[in-house]
């Protein structure tokens, strides 16, 4: 009983570092990509915010990105407001996902208005490039 007990009681331990992922793994920060479109979900929570934006593309089709940014109270400081990004279009610099699906890591937000935010998460291994 007790080593049942304990084997489970490892196991849950373990599970919050196996369940965050590398961003360097499985984004590409060599490639920056910039995407205008309009938002049309915002998850707000730490440790990573995260948004749905419509973008449409060269041909004309209309494609959803994921984006994940870094978490709300890291937003939250400079003065980045989730009501902000619900406006007619934003700009997002971004690092694509490594796959080829339309998902990616947040680098620079820029709304409408011009404000800037760097929304990248702040792991030592996420550095902006140049």
């Amino acid at each position: 009983m007790t080593f049942r007990f304990t084997a489970l009681l490892l196991m849950l331990s373990t599970f919050p570092l196996a369940a965050h992922h590398s961003v360097v793994a499985t984004y590409d920060s060599s490639k920056v990509m910039t995407l205008t479109g309009k938002v049309t979900e915002v998850i707000w929570r730490n440790p990573h915010t995260s948004l749905s934006m419509s973008v449409t593309g060269a041909e004309g089709k209309v494609v959803m990105w994921k984006i994940e940014m870094g978490g709300s109270a890291v937003l939250f400081k400079p003065g980045f407001r989730k009501e902000d990004i619900f406006s007619s279009s934003i700009t997002l610099q971004v690092w694509p996902a490594r796959d080829g699906s339309p998902t990616a890591a947040g680098r620079l937000l820029t709304l409408p208005d011009g404000r800037q935010f760097d929304v990248h998460d702040t792991f030592a291994e996420n550095v902006p490039t140049k």
